[in-house]
């Protein structure tokens, strides 16, 4: 379910073009009845170039505005969601992405509780919403790569959890620069 749920934030800030950044942390308060409240914060919103001398990081921050910070692709893909509120800015001349959201139960996030009982779980291999990009970090216990699952305490109220989304290797063009140029403007 989160990977349901985190699917369109990916595709949002990432997989718009060549659109990817370094970290995504998605953050959760869960109150007693199962509803909550949510972040996802992209760190270092950047273009990877199609090729070692193309860019097209004003194509893909077009695109970040126009579908995503704008349009309502998140909101679309995400019915169960309420409140979502997005907005960029500029952190340590990196470009951040942010996406907040309400929801009415943890299902609507794709965290699974066996038969209302024991842990909280999390499957952190589905190409999706929270899972797109390689497990970095969390506050619950990783099963490791043979068990991908982020496992948290019953009682749980707050989970966090960080993946890496791109790789150094590749050659990317910050967006920094595209967002001030356009915040001017606007």
């Amino acid at each position: 379910m989160l990977a349901r749920l985190f699917a369109p934030v990916i595709a949002c800030f990432i997989l718009s073009g060549c659109l990817t950044s370094e970290f995504k942390e998605i953050r959760i308060s869960l109150n007693a009845d199962g509803s909550g409240k949510g972040s996802i914060l992209y760190i270092g919103v950047s273009s990877e170039q199609a090729d070692d001398t193309v860019s097209v990081a004003k194509e893909d921050f077009e695109s970040l505005i126009a579908d995503y910070l704008e349009g309502k692709s998140f909101e679309t893909a995400n019915p169960k969601l309420n409140n979502v509120k997005k907005r960029l800015f500029v952190r340590d001349g990196k470009l951040m992405g942010e996406v907040t959201f309400d929801f009415s139960d943890i299902s609507a996030i794709g965290l699974y509780k066996h038969q209302g009982e024991g842990p909280y779980m999390y499957y952190t291999l589905v190409d999706g919403f929270l899972t797109s990009g390689q497990y970095a970090a969390s506050n619950g216990s990783y099963g490791g790569e043979k068990m991908p699952v982020v496992f948290w305490p019953g009682n749980a109220t707050e989970f966090y959890l960080k993946m890496a989304l791109s790789s150094k290797e590749t050659p990317k063009s910050s967006l920094a620069s595209n967002y001030e140029s356009w915040q001017k403007r606007h």
